[in-house]
């Protein structure tokens, strides 16, 4: 991808002044590509037995789910035992197949607003696990993202109140910055009163593209991207990063892995064998982070998958752009369901999300069982030790 560098270089400086230190610091498939360090760790399993099929969404082009394509194609899943079926399902349909019991989809890998949507419809559905976290982006026209920076408070926050805003309803990043702003003294009157078309201060689309242009344009002055869009279009529509929406709150959750009370029962060892080989993925991702090797391997992998560009590949995956998690995440899940509920996202729901205890529709059984296996196989491991001192502390 053309000027890539260049788009990561604004995206980091960007971070640099909006952030604290902190941010700083279905057919089934399972061969291994030739290269190096093709995934052997000492995580595998010392026999295979059959612990049945599961049907996992993958979404066409997404990689978002690059943790998935890694354990597919390095043949994680089959050592454990588990035959994955790759579907191409998504959105309403994906959870309506789940909640029926079809035999068409046993886990759907990516969204988060759509399943409590369902849930709130009566949709007998839990969460099991993370796919990623983070990932929006706040941007303004090239040249002045300064004026809605902070050094304090990262956001300029009189300034962002004044501004001329954009995005797709229910854009996550919007969703996390308007809780910042009531957490820093910023009424829910004064951002409703925004919200409000007819304010003229602000303009809902149809499509990401639509906002990009909207800022080129300067028809708006800050608009709310998933950040993969935000590296997509930075040069072809002229504007640059405010901030990421993780600098705002840290881990919210981006897509979840979902499924039925009544499908984990039935294949509870199938689902724990995915886990499994989930975590040795992610432990080999990590690896990509210190050997040069093995992160040319992983972007291979990945970017032959999905079809996205190795540059564009390796950016995504190995510039902070979104955070790989494969924890369930509890607290960061009940966090953005307050955000959401707050944001009007949910609003007309047959479920009070203010009030609901979301603990209800999460089972963390599957994936502590997943990692307790991982760290008995493989006790020193630092990025499974890691992983404990994260699942004990967020869940």
């Amino acid at each position: 991808m053309k000027n890539i560098g260049k788009i990561l270089a604004g995206i980091l400086s960007a971070l640099l002044l909006a952030s604290p230190a902190s941010v700083l610091t279905a057919c089934s498939s399972s061969s291994a590509p030739a290269g190096p360090s093709v995934g052997a760790n000492s995580a595998a399993p010392a026999e295979t037995a059959d612990h049945g099929t599961l049907n996992v969404s993958f979404p066409v082009g997404n990689i978002r789910v690059a943790i998935n394509i890694l354990a597919l194609k390095l043949g994680y899943f089959a050592e454990e035992g588990v035959t994955v079926g790759e579907v191409n399902l998504g959105g309403q349909n994906a959870l309506t197949a789940i909640n029926e019991g079809s035999a068409e989809l046993d886990l759907l890998t990516a969204g988060f607003v759509p399943d409590l949507q369902a849930i709130a419809s009566g949709y007998d559905l839990c969460f099991i696990a993370g796919t990623a976290v983070e990932g929006g982006a706040v941007i303004a026209k090239k040249g002045s993202a300064a004026n809605y920076q902070n050094a304090g408070t990262i956001l300029n926050i009189d300034a962002v109140k004044q501004a001329k805003l954009g995005f797709v309803r229910n854009e996550a990043s919007w969703i996390v910055t308007r809780q910042y702003l009531l957490d820093h003294g910023v009424t829910e009157e004064e951002i409703a009163a925004i919200e409000n078309e007819s304010s003229g201060r602000i303009t809902y689309y149809g499509e990401t593209t639509e906002t990009a242009l909207a800022v080129q344009k300067g028809e708006i002055e800050l608009g709310f991207l998933p950040m993969e869009y935000a590296l997509l279009y930075a040069d072809a529509y002229d504007f640059e990063l405010v901030t990421s929406a993780g600098a705002l709150q840290p881990d919210y959750v981006c897509c979840r892995e979902i499924t039925s009370p009544a499908k984990l029962a039935e294949k509870r060892e199938a689902f724990v064998a995915y886990e499994i080989a989930r975590l040795r993925a992610f432990e080999y991702y990590k690896q990509g982070e210190s050997d040069d090797a093995v992160r040319q391997n992983v972007v291979k992998i990945v970017s032959d998958y999905s079809g996205k560009e190795a540059d564009y590949v390796d950016t995504y995956l190995y510039a902070g752009v979104t955070k790989y998690s494969n924890d369930p995440n509890v607290k960061g899940i009940a966090s953005y369901v307050t955000a959401a509920w707050n944001s009007g996202a949910l609003s007309g729901a047959a479920v009070d999300f203010g009030s609901y205890d979301i603990s209800r529709n999460i089972d963390t059984s599957v994936y502590k069982e997943a990692l307790d296996t991982v760290l008995a196989r493989d006790p020193s491991n630092a990025v499974f030790n890691d992983l404990l001192n994260l699942y004990n502390n967020s869940n």
